[in-house]
């Protein structure tokens, strides 16, 4: 796989051969933390994967028997990528040139949304989670970027009802603008919100039941959130 000069995904493409070595690359550790909420056959529900880079969770849900599976990408090479380890695969997935911002135009609704990697990248997070509450039957799975949990992140804002405000200590509930290249020298990220702000984010999107929160690093949240109770995902996976 040398025609492309850089992979994010490691995928097995058969003969012991893979898109990127050595492993485990970061995909395949978030991978390998979420897949236990999956049930052990998805019986044909839908997946949508948004920024899907080169198809990896789209591939994994395909082969636990998922039914339509939809992959959004913006990012020429990963598209060609995505596409040649599915043909490779042999697995029907259809791949879309989308932004994360043009969910809106999707006319179809998925059981789960895969949603890893993407919300730090976003000019307008809450927006867009509100595009995969429409586009969302059951469950999203979230990877992000956030503000590590500590006692000591203080925002005082005012607060209170009508006459009665005040200026009050918030330690939850906050985000931080990003407006220029301070996270990893990248111009694609803007936001980072904390644990708290994600769940009230997703809440507004619809999705009223979590999973415990996952740490796989101080800054980086793995949360499942459903619409529905039960869910086609097993939201006690972390807790």
């Amino acid at each position: 796989m040398q025609s492309f000069a850089f992979w994010y995904h490691r995928i097995y493409l058969g003969h012991g051969i893979y898109t990127l070595e050595p492993g485990p690359s970061f995909p395949e550790i978030v991978w390998r933390k979420f897949s236990p909420a999956f049930p052990g056959d998805l019986q044909g529900a839908s997946i949508l994967d948004v920024g899907c880079n080169a198809g990896y969770f789209s591939i994994q849900a395909k082969l636990r028997g998922a039914g339509r599976v939809v992959g959004l990408e913006t990012i020429p090479d990963y598209l060609k990528q995505a596409e040649i380890c599915r043909q490779i695969w042999g697995v029907d997935i259809e791949y879309k040139a989308l932004d994360a911002h043009q969910l809106g135009t999707l006319n179809e609704q998925f059981d789960i949304v895969v949603f890893t990697g993407i919300l730090y990248h976003l000019k307008n997070p809450l927006q867009v989670l509100e595009d995969v509450g429409q586009v969302c039957r059951d469950a999203v799975i979230v990877e992000t970027e956030v503000i590590s949990d500590n006692n000591k992140n203080v925002v005082y804002a005012r607060q209170g009802q009508f006459g009665q405000t005040k200026i009050t200590a918030c330690a939850q509930g906050m985000m931080k603008f990003v407006e220029k290249n301070e996270l990893n020298g990248d111009g694609s990220n803007w936001w980072i919100p904390d644990a708290e702000c994600v769940k009230g984010m997703l809440r507004t999107a619809g999705f009223n039941y979590f999973s415990q929160p996952y740490y796989s690093s101080e800054s980086r949240l793995l949360l499942i959130a459903a619409k529905n109770e039960p869910s086609i995902l097993d939201l006690k996976i972390f807790g």
